[in-house]
């Protein structure tokens, strides 16, 4: 587990501390931190980066941290996929579609349009399910953000 931890630490911790000792506010950079991992873990592949780029021009976030939270945050996104689309057929009451890897490229390398008349509105469903559960987890995640960076932010030197 050496490994992981020291790659966590050198592409995740290290660049937040920096942010923090170069002048960003734990607030800030906690929200930096919770819109990119609440855009990062929607349920479509390739809107991330896009995302991220949008959010942080309307909401002047952080662009350094938003990226590399994102970017970490990728396998995450991936973990997810299914949990969203469960909770979307769930909450929709529609018919569980199989998911495995195999069926999905064995229709799309059928049909493009059967792979999206398909599989469509799995994406659907895991849209609805993000939206069920990311307020919350991003408000939640926030304040104990907000705490974590307080605590991590340096203390200014004495004169």
């Amino acid at each position: 587990m050496g490994r992981v931890s020291d790659w966590l630490r050198r592409k995740v911790r290290d660049p937040l501390v920096a942010e923090l000792r170069q002048g960003a506010t734990p607030e800030a950079v906690a929200a930096a931190v919770t819109v990119s991992l609440a855009i990062a873990i929607n349920p479509i592949i390739g809107t991330t980066t896009v995302g991220c780029i949008v959010a942080g021009r309307l909401f002047r976030l952080n662009h350094v941290v938003m990226q590399v939270i994102n970017h970490v945050s990728y396998p995450l996104q991936i973990i997810l996929i299914v949990p969203f689309v469960r909770l979307g057929e769930t909450v929709t009451g529609a018919e569980h579609v199989p998911l495995s890897p195999s069926a999905i490229v064995d229709e799309f390398s059928r049909s493009f349009g059967g792979f999206v008349q398909k599989f469509g509105m799995a994406y659907v469903h895991g849209i609805i399910g993000w939206l069920i559960v990311v307020p919350a987890a991003a408000w939640l995640l926030n304040f104990a953000l907000r705490a974590v960076f307080r605590r991590v932010l340096p203390k200014p030197s004495a004169p």
